[in-house]
């Protein structure tokens, strides 16, 4: 290790002595006066290298093989002369459904009483659904006279003929399709009992 590193220093302080009285040489010498003023003798001098670090100039290597794909080549362009193709026509809008309309008119079994907490909740569907819809706010059903029901989609039509207050006359025929213990429930008509 000793004389590796006396080898080393053998070869740099020689070196170094060198730049060193070349450097000291430089800013002692002091520039003669040139004979005219505009000329100059002497070519500037070079500055001297910003380092000392060997940058070993770029070896050549071979270019990198290129790498598989798995992706297909890229289709064509089409050609420039072609028409673009056609748009789709606009989508045709379709008429709304008509409105729902009340089932036939058979096997229908007469209510055995209308007292039953069932029916009463649902004739009073129907006038709360008719009051709404048609702003009688103070329409209230009063008393279920009779009734029919039926079965019909799942559920029960109802077919009653009820007693209010409030509206424009005091019997009204009721037709309700509904599912007990579900939301699923329809007004299909309320309307002035014919006497």
């Amino acid at each position: 290790m000793a004389r590796a590193t006396t080898t080393v220093l053998c070869l740099v302080l020689p070196l170094l002595a060198t730049l060193l009285a070349t450097a000291s040489a430089q800013t002692d010498t002091a520039q003669a006066p040139s004979p005219l003023p505009d000329t100059q003798l002497y070519p500037p001098p070079t500055p001297p290298p910003e380092s000392s670090v060997y940058i070993p100039p770029p070896t050549s290597s071979p270019p990198p093989p290129p790498v598989a794909s798995s992706l297909p080549p890229p289709s064509p362009p089409p050609p420039a002369s072609s028409p673009p193709p056609p748009s789709p026509p606009p989508p045709v809008s379709s008429p709304p459904p008509p409105p729902p309309s009340p089932p036939p008119a058979s096997n229908w079994t007469p209510v055995a009483n209308v007292n039953d907490p069932t029916i009463q909740q649902v004739a009073q569907f129907a006038v709360r659904i008719y009051a709404l819809s048609t702003k009688e706010l103070r329409m209230q059903l009063q008393s279920v006279v009779s009734g029919e029901t039926q079965p019909y989609d799942g559920g029960y039509n109802y077919r009653l003929v009820i007693t209010v207050t409030g509206g424009k006359k005091t019997q009204y025929d009721a037709f309700v399709w509904g599912i007990l213990g579900t939301t699923s429930w329809k007004l299909w008509s309320l309307t002035p009992h014919a006497i």
